[in-house]
C-alpha cells in the first residue's frame, strides 16, 4: 500500500499563517484506515498498564470483540464525551463469568520513560497489588475504576460513566491540554484488564474524545533559512518548526509509542524527508517526539539541516513517514527555499 499522505501545510507566509493543502489533517475527514491506526495504537499503549507479561488476550487471531456507544467508523474512539456520560460497553468472546477492571488513563503514560515497565509487562498478578501500581502511577485515575463482569456466555455488557474526577497528576488532564493533543496524544483512554490473567483486553480498551476537542491534531508547521559561505558554490539550509508554533510533527509521537510498545527503546529522533521541487536531497534533519518527565511535557520538534546548490529555488516540502500498526503514513508541510544572505568575511586582521 502506498503512503497516505494525512495533512500539508504551506508555512511560507512572513507572518507564519498556515494554509491547507492536499487532503485529511486537520479538517475531520482523515481516512479512516489512518483512524483506526491511531486509536488501536494508543489503545495498544494504554491496555498494556497491570500487565503480566506483555502483549494481552487481543493478540489471538479469534479474541474478544467490543463495541462502544457513540464511537465513530468502528473504531473504539468515543466522541463528543463529557463528565458524567456514560459509555456502553458490549463485548463478546471473553472467559466466562470472569472479573475485570476498567480504569482512566492520560496519555502522558505513554511518553512517560518512568511508566514504561507498566505498558511492557510488570509482574502484578493480585487485585490489591494492581489497584496498589493504579494509585502508585500519576496518570492513572484511581477514583475512575470500575469492576465489570462477563456471564456464562463469555459476553460482557456494562455502562462506564466518564468520570468527572481527574488524575493525581496535575498535567495529565482529561480532556488533555491543546499542547498534548496537538503533539499526538489523542484523548484519554480507559483500559480493561482481565483480573483473573492480569493481563490487558486490548479489544475493551478505548479512547475517549472530548466534547469540543478536535478529532486529529492540526497539521505541523516548517520554518527555513540559508546561509552561503564567501566563495562557496552551496547554501546550508536550516529547519525548524514556526516561531511561536501551536501545532506539532505529531506523527513521531505516535512512532515513538509504537517503538516503545515492540520492544524498542522509543523517544529517539525520527528523521524526516526533504525534497526541493521533485527532486529528494540528503538531509541530517529530524523530529524528537513529545516526551515527558513526570513534571514537564515537551512537544515535539523538528530540527536539522540540508545542503543544496547556491541557486536552488522552489518549494520545499519536509515529510514525517511512518507506519503504524502496518499503515503507512505521512504529515508534511512545505515552505519556498528563503534567500540565502552571504556570510561576509571576517574582518579580523591576523598578526
Amino acid at each position: 500500500m502506498d503512503a497516505r499522505k494525512i495533512g500539508t501545510t504551506d508555512s511560507g507566509s512572513a507572518d507564519g499563517r498556515v494554509r491547507r493543502r492536499g487532503r485529511g489533517g486537520g479538517s475531520g475527514r482523515a481516512p479512516r484506515a489512518f483512524l483506526a491506526a491511531c486509536v488501536a495504537l494508543v489503545t495498544c499503549a494504554v491496555a498494556g498498564v497491570g500487565a503480566a507479561g506483555g502483549a494481552g488476550e487481543a493478540a489471538a487471531a479469534a479474541g474478544p470483540v467490543c463495541t462502544f456507544s457513540g464511537s465513530i467508523l468502528g473504531t473504539p474512539l468515543v466522541t463528543n464525551v463529557t463528565p458524567g456520560k456514560v459509555v456502553n460497553v458490549s463485548c463478546t468472546g471473553l472467559p466466562a463469568n470472569n472479573p475485570f477492571l476498567l480504569v482512566e488513563a492520560s496519555l502522558l503514560v505513554a511518553v512517560d520513560p518512568s511508566a514504561k515497565p507498566l505498558l511492557t509487562g510488570t509482574s502484578v498478578t493480585t487485585l490489591p497489588g494492581l489497584l496498589a501500581l493504579i494509585s502508585a502511577t500519576p496518570e492513572l485515575n484511581a477514583t475512575s475504576v470500575a469492576f465489570p463482569s462477563s456471564n456464562a456466555s463469555g459476553d460482557l455488557t456494562t455502562g462506564y460513566t466518564v468520570p468527572s474526577s481527574q488524575p493525581t497528576d496535575p498535567n495529565a488532564t482529561c480532556p488533555p491540554s491543546t499542547e498534548q493533543l496537538n503533539s499526538g496524544l489523542v484523548g484519554c483512554a480507559v483500559a480493561m484488564i482481565n483480573l483473573t490473567t492480569f493481563k490487558p483486553v486490548t479489544a475493551g480498551t478505548f479512547v475517549l474524545s472530548f466534547k469540543g476537542q478536535a478529532v486529529f491534531p492540526p497539521d505541523p508547521t516548517l520554518a527555513l533559512s540559508a546561509t552561503v559561505q564567501p566563495r562557496s558554490h552551496v547554501k546550508t539550509v536550516t529547519m525548524s518548526d514556526a516561531p511561536g508554533a501551536k501545532t506539532y510533527w505529531w506523527l513521531a509521537t505516535l512512532e515513538s509509542i509504537e517503538a516503545g510498545l515492540g520492544g524498542g527503546s522509543g523517544g529517539g529522533p525520527v528523521p524526516v524527508v526533504v525534497t526541493v521541487g521533485r527532486k529528494a536531497v540528503v538531509s541530517k534533519a529530524f523530529v524528537t517526539p513529545a516526551t515527558y518527565n513526570g513534571a514537564v511535557f515537551t512537544p515535539p520538534k523538528l530540527s536539522g539541516s540540508f545542503i543544496v546548490g547556491r541557486s536552488a529555488g522552489g518549494k520545499v516540502t519536509v515529510s514525517l513517514p511512518a507506519t503504524l500498526l502496518g499503515l503507512p503514513l505521512t504529515i508534511s508541510a512545505k515552505q519556498r527555499m528563503p534567500v540565502a544572505p552571504i556570510v561576509p568575511k571576517s574582518t579580523t586582521r591576523k598578526g
